[in-house]
């Protein structure tokens, strides 16, 4: 007969009994422990780290031993994913291992459609209410409420949005973590994952189908509304995350050409997803393998596809896509930026939660910071805007250089440990970690990755259609990310191309808006498809140029640093454009 241990996790109290043998990592999945898992439990990020408070520890792996100091191993601190349950355990989560109160992304433009959706209602003895002209359900009131539900589901987060279908009012939205985060913090972690067996498949597709429908539940409570008035959903994502929805095998995204078998848009029963008793799920089409609807939602949302002015869009994230273009021609292309923005193999990296430093300003005299932490308090780690800023800053101080090496300098917020160096951003007494939050150089090669693909995919993309910077009229930036980032420290070190900073419009969630467009408008749900025929796709890791491109954006440009920020306008205003030259 199989043991079973008690095991309680501190400081929530929460306890379970599990199977000798359970992954320490995946009973506090079980229980809903708020820890952090970034690579989905491989070891590869070092952020789960635990104290086991026993007197039979686990001996540490070589993998705690290379994230978790000599002192803490003897005290306990282990990696929660690299170890099993053999005895009765109390584990305490220190801060520095829970994921916070994180900051949703759920604002996005205004919706501007003639309202049609696709659900009506048809007078009579007995009320009819009609999906595409056929009847879902009768009922006696002719006062009953036609309501839909618009969700974008973004790798990290989720947005959803309850409509009335008459009025097009937005009567309530709700957010919430991509509840797949602890099987993989990216794309690719939870495709190998759903490869590696059907159950994981399973998983995945039950995990996000659940939080949609949690989401649905807590709008229609806050309005007093009821589930069973809901007839339409329309849900958008990037391609892997639509295949996890409609629990498809997503294996052809793990090989060359990364094309899923149908980019066109699906319309499903109630039945299919069982998410409300009668709503029918609509899922807008795709444009490639890693160019999903989302972005297709985008592009809906900013008109791009129906102005003769040349226009970019950037939705930054893990995956960051990019469409450049005109209603006469339009590309996109992915970028493999990475989750290092996302706080994923920098050291003291973390989401946008409580505790983040989201601004840092440095003197170039003294080298000393100034932060901005998310909700005033103690520091806890370094969120993607703050670490875009603190590049920035460090290269305008000179304390890294063009290469991104960080220069040793007599000064005490610049120093070498275990032979790496690394500058303080926050020292001890004020964090809450009781140590100094850093940034290695480590971390900056992990950073530079990351704008370097983003870079060098916008470079590609505008070189396709013959454009220089300087001709792009209209620019958005989109995203959670791309809301918050400092788009002057963003340019500063070649993470987006030199645009022009006051012609550039952060757009919030331009996929949530687009989603509820197609929710309240036949017209703009047809156009979504014509959308995703239209978009040329540029496959950059077969094109011959973009290694090239690649290299070359690991570099931080050279520019003269004194014109930040106080000549930034008036050099704009007169048509002047920042950084090195393109050619095409």
């Amino acid at each position: 007969m199989q043991r079973s241990f008690n095991v309680v996790f501190q400081p929530d109290g929460k306890r379970g009994n599990f199977p000798e043998g359970t992954n320490l990592l995946e009973a506090a999945i079980s229980l809903g422990v708020d820890i952090n898992s970034i690579c989905g439990g491989t070891g590869a990020c070092g952020k789960c780290i635990v104290k086991i408070n026993s007197d039979i520890l686990p001996s540490p792996s070589e993998t705690d031993k290379r994230f978790i100091d000599e002192e803490k191993l003897s005290n306990g601190f282990r990696l929660a994913c690299l170890h099993k349950i053999q005895n009765d355990l109390v584990v305490s989560v220190p801060k520095e291992s829970r994921t916070g109160t994180q900051r949703l992304q759920t604002e996005g433009l205004e919706t501007s459609v003639q309202i049609s959706p696709i659900v009506s209602k048809k007078l009579g003895n007995v009320v009819e209410i009609l999906y595409d002209g056929k009847v879902v359900r009768r009922v006696d009131s002719p006062e009953a409420r036609i309501l839909g539900f618009a969700v974008d589901i973004g790798s990290t987060k989720l947005a959803g949005y309850l409509m009335d279908l008459t009025t097009g009012d937005l009567l309530s939205k709700a957010s919430a973590m991509n509840p797949q985060i602890p099987y993989g913090e990216d794309i690719i972690s939870r495709i190998a994952s759903a490869i590696q067996s059907r159950e994981n498949n399973k998983i995945l597709h039950e995990t996000l189908v659940r939080s949609i429908k949690h989401m649905l539940i807590e709008t229609c409570k806050n309005t007093k509304q009821s589930i069973e008035d809901v007839y339409d959903i329309v849900l958008v994502g990037n391609t892997a995350m639509q295949l996890f929805l409609l629990g498809i095998n997503p294996e052809p995204l793990s090989r060359s050409p990364f094309m899923p078998a149908n980019l066109k848009h699906r319309d499903l029963p109630p039945e299919e997803l069982n998410i409300a008793p009668y709503a029918h799920v609509h899922v807008l089409p795709l444009i490639a393998g890693f160019v999903g609807a989302d972005c297709v939602a985008a592009t809906l949302a900013t008109g791009i596809y129906k102005t003769e002015q040349t226009s970019f869009l950037m939705d930054i994230g893990t995956n960051t896509e990019i469409v450049v273009g005109s209603k006469d021609k339009m590309v996109a292309c992915s970028c493999a930026s990475g989750p290092a923005f996302e706080g994923a193999h920098i050291r003291y990296g973390m989401r946008a939660a409580s505790g983040a430093i989201e601004g840092v300003w440095i003197e170039k005299e003294t080298l000393e910071p100034k932060i901005k932490v998310i909700d005033d308090t103690e520091p806890l780690g370094v969120c993607g805007s703050g670490l875009i800023d603190l590049l920035s800053e460090m290269l305008k101080a000179g304390i890294i250089d063009s290469s991104g090496r960080l220069i040793e300098q007599d000064n005490p917020r610049i120093r070498k440990r275990d032979g790496i160096n690394e500058y303080v951003v926050a020292w001890n007494t004020i964090t809450g970690l009781d140590e100094d939050i850093v940034i290695t150089q480590l971390d900056i090669r992990e950073l530079q990755k990351g704008k370097a693909a983003i870079f060098s995919g916008s470079q590609i993309a505008m070189n396709h259609l013959g454009l220089y910077p300087s001709q792009v009229e209209r620019i958005y930036i989109a995203g959670a990310f791309g809301t918050y980032i400092n788009r002057e420290s963003a340019l500063n070190i070649g993470m987006i191309p030199e645009l022009k900073l006051l012609d550039i419009e952060q757009v919030g969630n331009a996929a949530g808006t687009g989603a509820r467009m197609a929710l309240l408008s036949r017209e703009a749900r047809l156009e979504t498809q014509r959308i995703s025929d239209r978009v040329e796709y540029i496959e950059l890791a077969t094109r011959p140029e973009y290694n090239q491109a690649y290299i070359d954006a690991l570099q931080f440009p050279h520019r003269d640093l004194t014109l930040f920020p106080e000549t930034v306008k008036r050099l704009e205003e007169s048509g002047w454009v920042m950084g090195r030259l393109h050619t095409t």
